[in-house]
């Protein structure tokens, strides 16, 4: 129901008497006093935050300051004990939901401090913390970790803790995996599994839109069109060692993305699909018709070009998503 049929509603239920003045009013003040709760949790779950951030920032600038004067010992535990203090403290204030964000806040200081931790141990054993499996080690046992406290408190948090552990997995893995192979160039590789984490994000997001976790859609949705599209203009390369493929297959990859942003109702897919379908045009301009047309001419192309794709961008936006 819009607007002018919820007034006519009321004024119909106004005048058959089944609805008093009175009750108008006081649906009013609990709905407003509702949103007023909902307000301060969001400034007290951001507030919470920002302090764990400060707090990281914090032992970080204390290590700093007094990490000549500590033994291996003691470098484990300021900064691996550190970061399974914060994790633990987590654990227990999230049973207590009264605290709201206090618990979350916790696990974001772990997120941040344990990959740390974990790498001062390694190094501290004689181990090298830079190298792939060692990096494979650190990533799955952070995964690991924070998954399960997922399945314990179903915190939206806890799943991008968890998604970004996986991500780091998924890229130390599969490189340890492959090694120095002649048969894979490094770019081309990282490329390669960039454009399949980014596929893999948007299903996610795609996947949590109609649960509880639709919370996450929109940041899933931004960092996947950026990987997926990102690797894919990549992909591409550049002028005399293009790849033919992938610059023909780009297009239908944006356009694609358009298409779901305005199906999906997605802001997040629309801009950066704009973003990088701007970008296409920009490098194909520059790549193939500077030398023809001269870089002055081949600019004005570029900007109408840019001017086009915004006006596109903003019509399908009013038209389709501010509904």
């Amino acid at each position: 129901m819009d607007k002018q049929q919820v007034l006519e509603s009321v004024a119909t239920l106004a005048a058959a008497e089944a609805l008093t003045e009175a009750e108008l009013v006081a649906t009013f003040r609990k709905a407003a006093s509702g949103e007023n709760a909902e307000r301060h949790i969001r400034y007290s779950s951001i507030l919470y935050y920002v302090g764990g951030g400060v707090v990281v920032m914090g032992i970080v600038a204390l290590i700093a300051q007094i990490w000549d004067d500590l033994g291996s010992a003691m470098h484990i535990v300021v900064t691996l004990g550190s970061g399974l203090a914060a994790f633990m403290v987590g654990v227990l204030l999230s049973r207590r939901r009264m605290l709201g964000a206090a618990g979350p806040a916790f696990f974001l200081i772990a997120a941040l401090v344990l990959p740390l931790g974990l790498a001062v141990t390694l190094d501290e054993a004689g181990l090298q913390p830079d190298h792939l499996e060692w990096q494979s080690l650190m990533s799955l046992v952070l995964a690991g970790a924070f998954f399960a406290a997922y399945l314990l408190f179903r915190s939206n948090s806890l799943v991008l803790y968890t998604i970004g552990f996986a991500t780091w997995a998924f890229f130390a893995v599969t490189g340890w995996m492959v090694g120095p192979n002649p048969l894979f160039g490094e770019v081309e590789f990282f490329e390669y599994r960039a454009l399949a984490v980014g596929l893999t994000y948007l299903i996610l997001a795609f996947s949590f839109s109609d649960t509880s976790r639709r919370g996450l859609s929109g940041i899933l949705y931004s960092l996947g069109s950026m990987a997926f599209l990102g690797a894919a203009l990549s992909l591409g390369g550049w002028k005399p060692s293009q790849n033919v493929f992938w610059e023909l297959v780009f297009p239908g990859l944006v356009f694609a993305v358009l298409y779901a942003s305005v199906h999906l109702k997605s802001k997040a897919l629309l801009t950066f699909g704009s973003l990088f379908l701007a970008s296409y045009l920009v490098k194909i301009t520059s790549e193939y018709f500077k030398d023809s047309l001269g870089w002055p001419l081949a600019l004005v192309i570029s900007g109408m070009s840019l001017m086009v794709v915004g006006f596109l961008t903003l019509r399908l936006k009013r038209r389709y998503l501010n509904e």
